[in-house]
């Protein structure tokens, strides 16, 4: 890596005044960012390259020396070659703050979006900052968003409303990642897979009872992780019960009601509001009926938000392996 050089240079300004920039080099190429500092003409020192006489001289010169390190911590974390233009770009839309929010709303009015779009993302950092009141760029951790998908869930959104909330959040998680490089945790949306990229990855055929006797001859192979299981399992208890994904993960144990040595499912559905009441013992030779006996010690992972969206993004690869989808 060609190391940028860094100095301070003055120029003499409107009023009289000195304005005070920093000066990059690189590849015998320069720019010169404005530190917004100005000062009389005997307040600088040149020879020193210092504020030195005025009555502020001590948090001006901290104010500029902390401007000089945030342009060298861009330079040293920026994953790949650094360049000037990049620099200057990076560092125009990060300021000298490390707040995601603040990055968000600077890089959201600075993109060239549509006004209805601005509203939609500034609604979505609304929401979140409802989550958690503050977020500095290295909290972006898996936890976090994981967190935040079950709080939108909680609120009663729709599944797909929380995925276009989600995905306005993973594009500005991708531009934290670009401005603040190794600063931000990498991989923490690598959990998290647009169902629109997965509609264009797999595309899955109507399934019939022989596609359903495959699926449940897999996970009696024996050969499934346990994480598998649950996956497909859950995928299961949706096709026989009949259940939409919103109405699935909206389940808990005061669902399952037993009527003479019988489980019945009853729920409102999310999309239409409608009581269901469902006789898992009924349907597929009561199949549904023994996967909820076989989780029924642990519903809360069974139904929890978390594994739910690992089982809307992930049984659409596991239905692959069994035959069942197509690229």
């Amino acid at each position: 890596m060609n190391k940028i050089k860094y100095e301070l240079v003055t120029y003499r300004v409107h009023g009289g005044m000195l304005a005070i920039f920093v000066k990059c080099s690189q590849y015998g190429s320069v720019i010169e960012l404005d530190t917004n500092v100005r000062v009389f003409n005997d307040e600088w020192s040149k020879e020193f390259g210092l504020i030195s006489k005025s009555p502020n001289a001590a948090n001006l010169n901290l104010l500029i020396r902390k401007l000089v390190y945030n342009l060298e911590e861009i330079e040293l974390t920026y994953s790949g070659e650094i360049t000037l233009s990049k620099l200057h770009d990076i560092y125009s839309k990060r300021g000298a703050s490390a707040d995601w929010y603040v990055m968000w709303e600077k890089s959201m009015n600075e993109r060239g979006l549509k006004p209805r779009t601005i509203a939609i993302h500034a609604n979505v950092l609304k929401t979140i900052k409802k989550f958690r009141g503050s977020c500095p760029v290295t909290s972006l951790t898996e936890d976090f968003f994981r967190g935040f998908m079950g709080f939108l869930i909680n609120s009663g959104l729709k599944y797909s409303t929380v995925c276009k909330e989600m995905h306005v959040v993973k594009a500005y998680y991708n531009i934290a990642r670009k401005l603040y490089g190794d600063k931000v945790p990498s991989d923490a949306f690598a959990f998290y897979h647009d169902p629109k990229d997965l509609n264009n990855t797999y595309k899955l055929k109507s399934l019939s009872d022989d596609d359903i006797r495959k699926i449940e001859n897999y996970v009696a192979s024996g050969t499934l992780s346990e994480s598998k299981k649950l996956t497909i399992n859950q995928f299961l208890f949706m096709s026989y019960s009949g259940t939409r994904i919103s109405d699935f993960a909206s389940l808990n144990e005061k669902n399952f009601k037993l009527e003479n040595d019988r489980i019945w499912l009853e729920y409102n559905s999310v999309k239409t509001n409608t009581h269901v009441r469902i006789p898992l013992f009924a349907l597929f030779d009561g199949r549904g009926e023994q996967i909820y006996s076989q989780y029924q010690n642990r519903l809360s992972e069974f139904f929890m938000w978390g594994a739910i969206a690992d089982s809307i993004q992930g049984y659409l690869p596991l239905l692959k392996e069994v035959g069942l989808t197509s690229m």
